[in-house]
């Protein structure tokens, strides 16, 4: 059982911690504990990657005007623009167009399929 729902259940039913035996008792609150620094563990490492992140595109900028090649500077902005919609308003744009079409696009199928299907109907009553 997750020591997380069993705290749940204590804090639930109005039990303390106390009333648990003390083998029990110790076992419960090392894992507790264990619980409680890993879920710190996550919550930092889904920081740290924001951080990197934004490191990460400061770096790839610096890099790019380094390298001064007009070829990697479209590159990695056609990358932006077709992969990562919040990099700019173009991006998103582009990702909305994207989504509108290819809703139309199987709107028109099953318009084309229905139609198929009233006309075959169409032609058995003829």
């Amino acid at each position: 059982m997750c020591v997380l729902s069993f705290s749940d259940d204590l804090e639930y039913w109005g039990l303390d911690e106390l009333h648990l035996e003390a083998c029990c008792q110790h076992n419960y609150h090392q894992l507790k504990e264990a619980v409680y620094e890993e879920l710190r563990k996550e919550a930092e490492s889904l920081i740290q990657p924001e951080d990197e992140d934004q490191q990460q595109q400061q770096g790839k900028s610096k890099t790019t005007a380094d390298a001064g090649s007009c070829y990697s500077r479209w590159k990695q902005r056609a990358w932006d623009l077709l992969e990562k919609p919040q990099t700019s308003k173009a991006a998103r744009v582009y990702s909305l167009m994207c989504m509108h079409r290819f809703s139309v696009y199987f709107l028109s199928i099953f318009i084309i399929l229905f139609l198929f299907d009233v006309f075959d109907v169409v032609e058995a009553a003829l």
